[in-house]
This record gives structure tokens, C-alpha cells and sequence, in this order.
């Protein structure tokens, strides 16, 4: 009598699974070394990102010593501690505002060439926009502190251009508008102020100082 089709289904399964074992016993050596390498690669991950993570903590507790040297108005030791930061913890976010307090810092001790020097460094490292576009802003202040308004303007629209939230670009614009009055060219001042107006809500950071400066312009005209 022949079998049931219950029975022909078991011992399929019966081999099927018999088979299977063969398979893993035939390789079992490479199975385990396969496991090997998944665990030492999810272990190696998780040792990247720890580690990035206290070297970010790091950076950023130097970031505030320097901070603090530079607040009681120790500048030498700031500017120490703030090269220190960009040269240890690369890469990081504390580095490139450690990078951008250092032109602050030259700048409060009277170097201005030396901070023009540095940010034209960091802006050439094409840093990410938001840092790129706060470069410009110090860079167009260093350049007004030695007396170069007109070179100062295009770094101020070049970083209203590159601005990632609204209060930095307006920031940068109406630092623009007021370079460009400085320089007699009104007009140009007051296309920027208006744009300001025209491209942000009345509680957007900087817009009411925009409306004032435009108001300003518009009576001594």
C-alpha cells in the first residue's frame, strides 16, 4: 500500500531538515567565522561612536575654558587654548567654533591682519554653511576694523547668501545695508532693508531693526 500523502509530506521534511544540519555541520567553520566578523564589525561600530562622542564631550568642556580665558580678558591664553581645540579635536563642531572664537580673539587683541589671515584659511577648508557663513560675517568685521568697508560688504552678502536660519541672514544683511551706506550707495541699502521686510514675519530676528534703518534712510531723503 502506498503512503499517505501526510507521510510523503514528513519525510520531505524529515530530509529537508536532515539535510539542512548536513549543510551546516559541512560548514560550520566558515558559518563561525562569518558570526565572527558580524560581531567584531557591530563592536567596532559602537567603539567609533562612543569614541566620537567623548571626543566631542571633550572638545567642547576645552571649548569653554578657553571661553572663559577670553571672557576675564586673558586673550593670550585663550588664543592658546582655542588653536589647541582646532588642532586636537579636528572634525568636531567645538573645533570650528573653536576655529571662529580665535579670529574673535585676534581681533580683541588687536591683530586684525592675523584674524583676516586665519579666516580666509577657514573659509577655504570649506567648512559646513553655517559655520562658512559666520566665517564671512568675522572675516567683513576684520576687514571694517582695518578700514576696508568696501571689501567688507561682499563678505557680508556672502554670508546672508550661505546662512542657514533666518536671525544669521538678516544679521548679515543689515551689516550689508549699513556697509553700503557707509559707502554712500543708499540704493543698495535700501533694496537689502526692504528685502528684509518683504521676506520675513514681523517677529523674525532682525526685521524691526530693518524697518527702522529703512525709515531712517527714507528721511534723510
Amino acid at each position: 500500500m502506498g503512503s499517505s500523502a501526510a507521510e510523503r509530506v514528513d519525510r520531505y521534511m524529515t530530509d529537508t531538515d536532515n539535510q539542512f544540519v548536513a549543510w551546516v555541520q559541512a560548514r560550520q567553520k566558515v558559518i563561525g567565522i562569518v558570526a565572527g566578523i558580524v560581531v567584531f564589525l557591530l563592536l567596532a561600530g559602537w567603539y567609533v561612536v562612543e569614541s566620537e562622542r567623548r571626543k566631542e564631550a571633550q572638545a567642547f568642556d576645552a571649548l569653554d575654558q578657553a571661553r572663559g580665558a577670553m571672557e576675564t580678558g586673558a586673550y593670550a591664553d585663550a588664543a592658546t587654548a582655542f588653536q589647541r581645540i582646532t588642532e586636537t579635536f579636528g572634525g568636531t563642531d567645538a573645533s570650528l567654533e573653536a576655529a571662529l572664537a580665535l579670529s574673535q580673539v585676534r581681533l580683541l587683541s588687536g591683530q586684525a591682519e592675523l584674524a583676516i589671515e586665519d579666516l580666509r584659511k577657514f573659509i577655504a577648508s570649506n567648512p559646513p554653511a553655517f559655520y562658512k557663513s559666520a566665517a564671512h560675517s568675522h572675516l567683513a568685521v576684520a576687514l571694517e576694523n582695518t578700514g576696508r568697508v568696501a571689501e567688507a560688504t561682499p563678505e557680508y552678502v556672502r554670508a546672508a547668501e550661505l546662512a542657514t536660519a533666518p536671525y544669521q541672514k538678516n544679521d548679515a544683511l543689515l551689516n550689508a545695508a549699513r556697509t553700503y551706506r557707509i559707502q554712500g550707495n543708499t540704493a543698495e541699502a535700501r533694496n537689502i532693508l526692504a528685502g528684509i521686510l518683504k521676506n520675513n514675519k514681523d517677529e523674525v530676528a532682525g526685521t524691526a531693526e530693518a524697518r527702522v534703518r529703512l525709515a531712517e534712510l527714507d528721511a534723510t531723503n
